[in-house]
């Protein structure tokens, strides 16, 4: 929508960001980051809405890509219940999951998905530059939806320059622990894997970090990366961009400091260890989110969802 901004015009705002999990956490505390910064009259509430369903049935544990949509979708009509003035999609998964639902045909008010985020740091970082690599390292869904590859050649890059790398269960560890020893070798596994895949290695290589957990594991990415090519690795994570943007989109013609409020609330509980692990990481550029994450709001009836097909699976196994 070209009229965000307008539409941003108020005294009060509501700002939901979702995600499949936790990691997009991080996009809310650099946006709640870059809004302190600024001069505004609004008073700003940012809601982290975790759009899991259960804690071992993630999206990409999911039987069938319907069944994906169906969930998402019901996360959205309970996103909209709680009156957003904006909605930040920071989850590759669920950006590109969006646009199926029944939600994005009736919605109201803007939603912005750091899928096209990514897409718009990569196109910004390599003008001028038609032989660099791009290696997009992503979920299974986000790598199998092909929507980064096919929206960088429509933008006219060959499609002989972009590596696209699956992780699987990545994301899962990196909530674990984004730090761990076996976080360190699933990356390293996944490095290896997409430095098979590059046609020229004589050329810059791009990274991106096309999940928004990958960014808590951002150092990791960067000494293995530069290990593996033997040279320096551009790191280009969407989070920051999609913070940047959303900042960009409040009016800031006021004359004072933003009162700014985060909130988290999350149908599933969220273990401990979760969040000591990233709410320290969090705590650096946003201590309010992360007392806010210590006292989030569990509500299993934050969305409907029908646990049919996980039956299934869990009776399988």
């Amino acid at each position: 929508m070209n009229n965000i901004a307008e539409k941003l015009k108020k005294d009060h705002l509501k700002i939901i960001v979702t995600d499949s999990g936790l990691g997009g956490l991080a996009v809310q505390a650099l946006l709640d980051k870059q809004l302190r910064k600024l001069k505004i009259n609004s008073k700003i509430e940012l809601i982290f809405f975790n759009s899991v369903a259960l804690h071992d049935y993630g999206y990409n544990d999911m039987l069938d890509h319907e069944e994906k949509i169906t969930v998402f979708d019901s996360a959205l009509t309970g996103m909209l219940k709680l009156d957003p003035d904006l909605i930040l999609i920071a989850c590759n998964t669920l950006s590109v999951l969006y646009y199926e639902t029944k939600t994005s045909k009736s919605i109201k008010i803007p939603v912005l998905g750091i899928a096209d985020t990514g897409v718009e740091l990569i196109l910004e970082k390599i003008q001028n530059d038609d032989s660099s690599n791009i290696i997009l390292f992503g979920t299974e869904t986000t790598i199998k939806s092909n929507q980064h590859k096919k929206k960088l050649i429509a933008a006219g890059v060959k499609s002989e320059r972009i590596v696209s790398q699956s992780c699987k269960l990545l994301e899962s560890e990196i909530q674990i622990d984004p730090k761990s020893i076996a976080t360190e070798k699933m990356i390293g596994k996944f490095v290896n894997e997409s430095f098979e895949k590059v046609n020229d290695l004589t050329s810059k290589s791009y990274a991106v970090l096309c999940c928004t957990h990958y960014g808590y594991s951002k150092d990791i990415f960067q000494k293995l990366l530069n290990e593996k090519f033997n040279k320096d690795v551009v790191i280009l994570n969407p989070n920051e961009k999609m913070a940047e943007i959303a900042a960009d989109k409040i009016d800031q013609n006021g004359n004072e400091n933003p009162v700014v409020s985060n909130f988290v609330y999350s149908r599933v509980d969220i273990i401990d260890s979760e969040m000591e692990k990233l709410g320290s990481l969090l705590a650096m550029d946003s201590p309010s989110l992360f007392e806010s994450l210590k006292d989030y709001k569990h509500l299993p009836d934050l969305f409907n969802f029908d646990d049919t097909n996980y039956q299934k699976v869990k009776n399988d196994y």
